[in-house]
């Protein structure tokens, strides 16, 4: 049995203990990021006061939310990946997770309160645009599509914009349709001055994936008609294929005769993988760095690309592991396919990279780069401006006179 002075001692200890739990817990709440609860639907007062709670004076800077506001259709890329509040920087799990996202300009009730106000490039207004903007504010512009799809014309934009977050290797952050890694899994590229080593040769155990392969080329396709005019390139090489090596391009989807669902792509990919020497990596349209996906459904599929865009591919790609379509030609490509068809030696040497990288589609990190921006205090109070935006853009289609958004009215 307990006596009373003890039993008063014990009760100090666990009361003081209980203080200190409580206050480590209420310094956490303090200090820590914090992850907001967040309805569409919710009034701008309501919002106000729950921000407030979080956002207050004590808070250190790094942990203080960072509100961005997508100005123009927040469910298309890249915008839709963000979704709303903080949910994509907590589910990709991003160093920095105190970027809240939303679509509701009427978040405030004043739109001078956002820290960031992203527009998308693929669907740009020319009117509909903020009436009030502080020094403080970065505008962003954000797209995935070529500037030859989706050129901008206004010269509004000129002096509108102070980062960029395109697939360009020279935007502020750049949206990875294809990120390189060393076998360390180290990123490496692509960059404007890609250093590729000297390849090591092909082992046997990787020339075995390739003995099943038994036709020439595939093409998994969609949109028939391209400002690219992809769509002639393909059919001339088809007419040159067959008149004089007796075989021809397989077309996939909906402007060929061959089908292969895009909800089952795994089957897709196994078939280039299995049959298959080439793969058509053809962009719709031509844009300095426009390098898509499609380039991956080559690479990671044991099937040699064969690429056609204005992309400079030196920066993507290592010399000798792909065909260039707008460099040799039709005459000039069937005849090189054909001839590496009909030599397996030569066909293996064009897998050497294989020893050294590994290529992937990285839109998460992308995502989580574009908040840690935002928490990079340097970044953030830098003056940035792209004075000639639209020149910028277009670079590859300017020619003084806007001629690519002639193309486009």
């Amino acid at each position: 049995m307990l006596r009373p002075h003890r039993t008063h001692h014990v009760l100090v200890r666990i009361f003081f203990v209980l203080v200190v739990h409580v206050c480590i817990i209420g310094l956490m709440y303090a200090v820590l990021p914090t992850r907001v609860s967040y309805k569409y639907t919710d009034n701008a007062d309501t919002l106000y006061r729950r921000i407030s709670n979080v956002n207050h004076e004590d808070t250190p800077e790094e942990f203080k939310l960072k509100f961005i506001l997508q100005w123009n259709f927040p469910k298309e890329s890249p915008f839709d990946v963000m979704g709303e509040g903080q949910t994509a920087f907590y589910e990709l799990g991003c160093e920095y997770k105190n970027c809240f996202v939303t679509g509701n300009r009427d978040f405030f009730g004043d739109i001078t309160k956002f820290d960031a106000i992203a527009f998308n490039g693929k669907y740009l207004p020319s009117r509909d645009l903020p009436t009030r903007r502080l020094e403080t504010q970065k505008y962003i512009f954000g797209a995935t599509e070529s500037a030859h799809n989706y050129p901008v014309c206004d010269p509004v934009y000129d002096g509108f914009f102070n980062w960029t977050w395109t697939y360009r290797l020279d935007s502020d952050f750049r949206w990875g349709y294809i990120t390189i890694y060393d076998m360390e899994g180290r990123e490496v590229g692509p960059k404007p001055d890609m250093k590729w080593p000297e390849l090591a040769p092909v082992s046997d155990e990787f020339k075995k994936k390739l003995e099943s392969k038994n036709k020439v080329v595939a093409w998994f396709v969609s949109h028939c008609t391209t400002f690219s005019m992809r769509e002639n390139v393909v059919f001339d090489l088809w007419n040159e294929a067959m008149s004089k090596y007796g075989w021809e391009v397989d077309v996939y989807g909906s402007c060929g005769s061959l089908s292969c669902p895009r909800n089952q792509s795994s089957e897709c990919f196994d078939i280039i993988r299995r049959d298959y020497y080439f793969y058509l990596s053809f962009e719709n349209s031509f844009g300095q760095d426009y390098v898509t996906e499609k380039l991956l459904n080559a690479l990671n599929n044991d099937a040699v690309p064969v690429v056609f865009g204005s992309a400079d591919y030196s920066r993507f790609l290592p010399p000798g592991s792909y065909l260039d379509a707008g460099q040799l030609g039709p005459t000039k490509l069937a005849e090189t396919m054909d001839a590496i068809y009909k030599n397996k030696t030569r066909y293996y040497e064009f897998f050497r990279w294989k020893n050294h990288f590994r290529y992937k589609e990285t839109f998460e990190q992308d995502v989580c780069n574009l908040c840690a921006a935002m928490n990079n205090k340097k970044a953030v109070r830098r003056h940035s401006v792209y004075k000639h935006f639209r020149r910028w853009w277009n670079e590859e289609h300017w020619d003084g006179q806007e001629s690519t958004c002639f193309l486009h009215e």
